[in-house]
């Protein structure tokens, strides 16, 4: 199996339209401040950043400045010959929820856990297996949620279908944040057989996404 890292995972789960938090693996303090003072943006103010652990993951709290930057990257990477610190841009606050894949008996499922509970189903997920899980995760958890925040999560949970049912990937694991009406992906791996090629997704005004091999009929 190949292990795709968090960058290279985000790039796959962007192709079926699922988007993270902006994110850099960085080499040094200097990288990382960089990353902060966003220098290659158009309006360079200096962002509020988080830095993950190659090896826990675990986030620094949020880092304002140079020395705060320079202090958590020296803090994370004690005893680490080669370490990769993942730079990221300041999320708001949410609720974080992990959707993970698994591969099964050649059958692929896909789950959303979170402490104490986990939900699960096999895929491809049609709109009444998106609202269960969405619903059965909701209603454990947030008590009088909107129906907004349902049929968002719900969208969600299908791109992930959609994502795991057309690639060749065997297993994965990410985790969200959920907020009011919206979310963001802030971590994500997995592995696959072998390496991934991403086909040509429709546009989001084409034809339905699940006749992609389709050709009219009659004389071409």
């Amino acid at each position: 199996m190949i292990k795709i890292d968090t960058i290279e995972s985000f790039k796959v789960l962007k192709h079926y339209g699922i988007h993270a938090a902006r994110s850099k693996i960085v080499d040094s303090p200097e990288d990382a401040i960089a990353f902060a003072e966003r220098r290659d943006s158009p309006d360079p103010r200096f962002m509020p950043i988080v830095l993950r652990g190659s090896t826990s993951g675990a986030a620094s709290a949020a880092l304002s400045s140079e020395d705060a930057i320079r202090r958590a990257y020296e803090y994370l990477t004690q005893g680490e010959s080669e370490p990769k610190i993942l730079a990221q841009e300041v999320t708001d606050a949410g609720t974080d929820i992990v959707i993970a894949g698994r591969t099964d008996a050649a059958e692929k499922i896909v789950a959303v856990r979170t402490a104490g509970q986990s939900a699960e189903r096999m895929i491809p997920l049609d709109s009444a297996g998106a609202e269960w899980l969405a619903s059965n995760y909701l209603s454990y958890h947030h008590h009088g949620t909107s129906e907004k925040a349902r049929r968002m999560l719900e969208h969600l949970l299908l791109r992930f279908s959609e994502f795991f049912e057309h690639s060749a990937v065997a297993e994965f694991r990410t985790t969200v944040r959920l907020h009011e009406n919206s979310y963001t992906l802030l971590d994500a791996a997995m592995t696959a057989p072998r390496a991934l090629h991403l086909r040509e997704r429709l546009a989001p005004h084409a034809h339905d996404r699940k006749s992609e091999d389709y050709h009219p009929a009659g004389r071409q």
